[in-house]
């Protein structure tokens, strides 16, 4: 190179030890203030959509809520899926837009299209429109127990905990769930009312229009405005009592007490809520975007344990999950596998060159190089992350290489005899140019992941930007910092390393570039066992980790109370506190920790935390639970997930791992080949979690009225629905006002007349001066049943067999799956896809097998710029397959799936493998250029390259070693990656550097031959 920039750093040193002491400072700084989270801050292509409607059946509300709805929705910009689960009273639709949407523009779309369709939808329904975001999901979650008053606990989360909770920097949405929400209850006689000829809806008016609180005027007096005001509010129970609400026979005013009996109660509750010690009260904590999640987490601990000093004696306000905690233990593991990268690389660089100094120089390239990636980090907006983090720990065995490659340099201009500051120039010059075209291989194999879409490119894109800006990084400090301190510490007179083993390779380099055969053989092997191993390593989508927390979802039989859904789940509660591994836990019955999701009462989920320090791993927790639960509580459908993954599934719109998509045009049909489905596939070993999609029918009773019989009272149809809903579920009659809060009043009948069906058919209907007559006398009752839940996907009916697999990979059960299903005979119109994570994991698989071709396509045009010629860059690119069988072998020695991680460090594999040969080929192609024969030329490089080409490869090794033991929290994301890249680089390394030279020399000979047999084709006869 006509520019030494050795030279350069070495005489400006004072400017670039200043810059680099400016970049440490604002990395420290970047460091310290970068947000922290489990996930990337990216947008998911999901919006939910959460509809209710009181307690309509589920097929007239997909009918006339949910049609009119989705097919509105369909239209909108960018929708690329469209699926709804509709229950009573309530519906769910996930939106899945095309990647790269502007999820604020959806959002908007979604909002204003739905605008437009609420005017024709049923009176009082109400919808709710959601970004689906990492932060709609709680990080921070606590059972607030201890008082015998559930209303008083309710209280105590939502008036006094939430407000300090809400007050913390960083706090989003803070929810609270649980406990009796304090009412006042107007119960009403029903014989008493209709001898007074008061419907219920009529007391409820009696009761607002006594308790006027009205600002009625104002006027100056003395200087001072008075305000009037019109009061004549309740203060409490016997306020209420003396409301007039009629007159009886003889003119006398009718007290409201004289008809109804009052107290203080609570509203119906349509869920339950439990922890270790039984009834509590949940709270969940969400952060906001870009706040960090332990700074949040900790300031909320802080919060409530500031209050704790004012709740009342007995309550305990229990952390259940942190999820600062877990980024917390991630980060300290990048720290704790810096520190090992450090001694390794010493060791390694001080094994060879048998020099502390020279060992020391080097390893200062790997701190620096990562306290400057977090400035790097921040200026490019990236968060601390599982990902990001994770491509720094795979970084550290990657970022020393260069330094590595310098440093030897460097050390053998010494041993040639010059004085430090000649050597630090001189062994820079001569190594740039490969020590550039190395790193650039190493990112630009990283370039075709900016356009890779869906869940995979988004999380995956954090890990190669950090990765390829602390290679970028590693390459300035290389080539800049390093030449500054090898001058200054390298001084120590250097003792000659380098001998008979070195001469040995050249030798062996020699005979390997006259061998074509070896080369050829080589590559045939090798992609033939990579073709027989790809199908036979396990496969899955994203790997997962013990993060020391999961979640059980339970369901009954549909049409379960809510009172024997409760009792089940108490059984299973049982089970947990059994379990010695469980630290706590917290339950819900009638709700679900989803924000986009609608429960019915006979559903729930747990939030299990696991104990910390040595125990079971999770996966072995959850079977053991399993196999208990299917045992002891055989009625109860349970499927069990880690939290972090069910988040994930949320996020992407895959809600379980495995499912088998049943369309056709009506649900008896499909719900048929579902039962058939489910019962070929339910024995199949490592399938587990089985649903069928079917939910059995739920009872109803049926009242139909008899409009000509009501309308000779002078009244329709809907006052009898009217008058009969606010009998049984009440109706609202106002608030009392309470230091700073309100109660309300809700009028309704008893509990033995509202909860008894034998009673409904004798309840007294009041039409004034028409007389009073009963339900049984204008409607007739049947027992009927109605659906359960319906799912629509695309505005197609269908029916989802869902499952998990335990023991078994994902693919290899699938697989089965598909086998068993094959001979099915389907109806006409009904149609079988496969979807869930297996169908993500199709389509990662693709596109990355889509970026690993364009990446060896771009590293082959860096290899031509490179070395000025196609020849030596197609012989270091025949050496790729020689990494991929080292990478499979490794997989399935270990039983590791070739998952989106694994299939990463395939990838990455792509531009490390080539260093080896551009270390290698660069000198000997320059030492060719002169006329030295290219065996010799081979020879001379292997033996003056084969010192750096074994450091850079076991220091990378070294570095990858904590995350393929998968040493420390979230370590256990990035392992398939590391084993991945271990055996393709230990593999490549052994066989390239014995195959390389042969596919060089053979390579050139080809080309020489063809080249004489042109010029002879083109000379004269």
């Amino acid at each position: 190179m006509s520019f030494n920039i050795a030279g350069w750093a070495l005489r400006h040193r004072s400017l670039v030890l200043l810059v680099l002491v400016t970049g440490l400072f604002a990395g420290v700084f970047a460091a310290r203030t970068l947000p922290s989270a489990v996930y990337p801050e990216v947008d998911f292509p999901r919006v939910g959509v959460v509809v209710r409607s009181g307690d309509m059946p589920p097929d007239l509300m997909q009918t006339t809520v949910l049609r009119p709805m989705e097919q509105a929705l369909m239209t909108v910009l960018g929708v690329q899926r469209v699926r709804s689960r509709t229950v009573r009273g309530g519906a769910e639709i996930s939106l899945l837009f095309s990647p790269r949407t502007d999820m604020w523009r959806a959002l908007q779309l979604v909002e204003s299209t739905l605008a437009d369709v609420k005017t024709g939808l049923p009176p009082n329904t109400i919808v709710r429109v959601e970004r689906v975001t990492p932060v709609s999901f709680p990080i921070l979650s606590f059972n607030v127990s201890g008082h015998p008053d559930s209303r008083v606990l309710q209280e105590l989360a939502q008036y006094t905990i939430r407000p300090a909770l809400a007050r913390v920097h960083g706090v989003g949405r803070v929810n609270v769930l649980g406990g009796d929400t304090r009412e006042m209850e107007v119960v009403v006689d029903p014989d008493r009312a209709a001898a007074a000829h008061l419907r219920p809806e009529d007391v409820a008016v009696r009761i607002r229009t006594a308790l006027p609180l009205v600002s009625a005027g104002r006027y100056d007096q003395d200087r001072s405005l008075v305000t009037v005001l019109v009061n004549d509010e309740a203060l409490g129970v016997e306020d209420l009592r003396s409301i007039p609400v009629g007159v009886d026979a003889s003119g006398t005013p009718l007290a409201l007490g004289s008809i109804a009996t009052i107290f203080e109660g609570a509203e119906d509750r349509l869920f339950r809520t439990g922890g270790p010690h039984g009834e509590v009260v949940i709270m969940t904590v969400a952060r906001l975007e870009g706040e960090s999640t332990p700074d949040v987490t900790r300031d909320a601990l802080a919060a409530v344990a500031a209050l704790k000093s004012t709740l009342p004696p007995g309550v305990v306000v229990e952390p259940v999950y942190d999820q600062g905690h877990l980024v917390e233990e991630a980060i300290a593991s990048v720290r704790d596998a810096i520190l090992i990268g450090v001694v390794l690389c010493i060791a390694v660089i001080g094994a060879f060159l048998r020099d502390a100094r020279a060992g020391f120089v080097a390893a200062v390239a790997v701190p620096a190089t990562l306290i400057l990636t977090f400035g790097a980090m921040q200026a490019l907006g990236q968060t601390l992350n599982l990902m990001s983090l994770g491509g720094m720990a795979v970084a550290i065995g990657l970022v020393v290489d260069d330094a590595i490659v310098i440093v030897e340099a460097i050390s053998r201009k010494r041993e040639a005899g010059l004085d430090p500051r000649a050597a630090a120039e001189e062994g820079t010059r001569e190594l740039a140019a490969a020590v550039i075209g190395t790193t650039i291989t190493t990112v630009i194999v990283f370039l075709p992941l900016a356009f890779l879409e869906g869940v995979v490119g988004k999380f995956f894109s954090a890990l190669a930007m950090t990765l390829s800006a602390s290679v970028v990084i590693s390459l300035v400090v290389a080539v800049v910092i390093i030449p500054i301190a090898a001058a200054r510490f390298m001084t120590q007179p250097p003792r000659v390393v380098h001998g008979r083993w070195e001469h040995s390779y050249g030798t062996l380099a020699r005979w390997s570039a006259g061998h074509a055969w070896l080369g050829a053989v080589c590559v045939v092997v090798s992609v033939a066992f990579a073709a027989f191993a790809v199908g036979r390593i396990p496969s899955g989508f994203m790997p997962t980790s013990d993060e020391g927390a999961f979640v059980i979802d339970y369901e009954t039989p549909a049409g379960t109370s809510l009172t024997e859904t409760d009792g089940a789940a108490k059984r299973i509660e049982a089970i947990l506190v059994q379990t010695p591994e469980i630290e706590s836990f917290q339950r819900r019955t009638g709700a679900q920790i989803n924000p986009t999701a609608v429960a019915l009462l006979n559903r729930g989920d747990f939030s299990v935390r696991l104990r910390s320090g040595k125990r079971r791993h999770a996966d072995d927790i959850i079977a053991s639970v399993r196999a208990r639960v299917e045992r002891e509580v055989p009625a109860v459908r349970v499927e069990f997930v880690e939290i972090l993954a069910d988040m994930l599934n949320d996020l992407s719109g895959t809600p379980r791992p495995i499912e088998v998509k049943i369309f056709g045009e009506d649900y008896a049909t499909i719900e048929k080949v579902s039962r058939e489905v489910t019962k070929r596939v339910a024995g199949i070993p490592g399938f587990v979690d089985v649903y069928s999609g079917v939910e059995r029918p739920s009872p109803q009773l049926v009242l139909r009225i008899d409009r000509n019989a009501v309308s000779r009272f002078g009244r329709t149809a809907e006052d009898v629905s009217v008058d009969i809903s606010d009998a049984l579920l009440g109706t609202s009659a106002g608030f009392i006002r309470r230091f700073d809060r309100t109660i309300g009043i809700r009028v309704r009948y008893p509990d033995e007349v509202r909860f008894n069906p034998a009673t409904v058919a004798r309840l007294p209907l009041s039409f004034g001066n028409a007389g009073t007559t009963e339900v049984g006398a204008v409607a007739t009752m049947q027992r009927d049943t109605s659906p359960t839940a319906l799912v629509h996907e695309s505005l197609q009916p269908v029916v989802i067999v869902t499952g998990d697999h335990e023991g078994r990979d994902l693919g290899s059960v699938v697989r089965d799956i598909e086998k068993a299903i094959a001979s099915i005979e389907l109806p006409r119109g009904v149609r079988i896809e496969m979807g869930g994570q297996y169908e993500a994991q199709l389509e990662s698989m693709r596109n990355l097998a889509t970026v690993a071709g364009a990446g060896i396509l771009l590293v082959l045009v860096v290899l031509v710029a490179q070395f000025g010629s196609l020849r030596p860059a197609i012989a270091v690119l025949l050496t790729t397959p020689l990494a991929l069988v080292g990478a499979f072998a490794l997989l399935w020695i270990t039983s590791t799936p070739l998952n989106t991680s694994s299939l990463m460090g395939c990838v990455l594999l792509v531009g490390l493998v080539v260093k080896n040969g551009i270390l290698l080929l660069e000198v000997a192609e320059q030492h060719a250029a002169t006329g030295m024969p290219y065996d010799e030329a081979l020879a001379l490089a292997g033996e003056r390259r084969i010192r750096p080409i074994a450091m850079t490869t076991l220091a990378t090794l070294a570095g990858l070693a904590p995350l393929a033991l998968g040493i420390g929290s979230g370590a256990e994301l990035q392992r398939p990656l590391a084993l991945a890249v271990i055996g393709g680089l230990a593999l490549s390394a052994l066989l390239s550097t014995l195959a390389l030279p042969s596919i060089a020399g053979a390579l050139h000979r080809l080309v020489g031959r063809v080249g004489r047999g042109a010029r002879g084709a083109a000379s004269p006869a």
